[in-house]
């Protein structure tokens, strides 16, 4: 359990640098091209197509992280008022329906992404293959797929844990 656990703090932590590197990249795209319209009034064309891909990258990979920590939002209505090992069963439910979630997102992510790569379809702009872009989903998918199973996992060990201290 202990080599399944650093995997994970390693993956985690890769995603955490991308996500910084991707957010001070947005940030210097987006301020950049405010200054070249303000001061040079030329807009970068370029921005837009980068900035929008890009978030999609973030905001996928901020889901997979809110998900290692069971901090994905949910309502606690019905699991507050149940026992401890109903809640259990009740994550074991909700786990099983978001993999499934996630299973999809990765299938049609991977099925845009084949299609892209055999058209060669590219960017307007920046005339990138737009492969690249469209990976980011299934990229984001197997990453919350692996947070919500660790979450899981997590749950149980600490319940098991906290059953052999009493």
């Amino acid at each position: 359990m202990k080599v399944y656990k650093k995997i994970m703090n390693g993956v985690a932590f890769v995603e955490k640098l991308i996500l910084v590197l991707s957010t001070i990249l947005i940030v210097v795209l987006t301020v950049g091209n405010v200054l070249s319209r303000k001061i040079l009034h030329q807009s970068w064309s370029f921005t837009e197509e980068l900035v929008v891909a890009v978030f999609v990258l973030i905001t996928l990979l901020a889901a997979a992280l809110a998900a290692r920590d069971g901090e994905l939002v949910n309502l606690s209505l019905l699991p507050d008022r149940l026992s401890e090992k109903a809640r259990r069963i009740l994550l074991v439910i909700n786990t099983a329906f978001s993999v499934a979630f996630t299973a999809v997102l990765f299938k049609y992510g991977m099925d845009k992404v084949l299609t892209q790569l055999a058209n060669g379809k590219r960017t307007f702009v920046l005339n990138w293959p737009e492969w690249i872009f469209w990976s980011f989903v299934p990229i984001g998918a197997a990453c919350m797929t692996l947070h919500m199973i660790e979450y899981l996992i997590d749950t149980f060990v600490k319940a098991k844990e906290e059953g052999e201290e009493k």
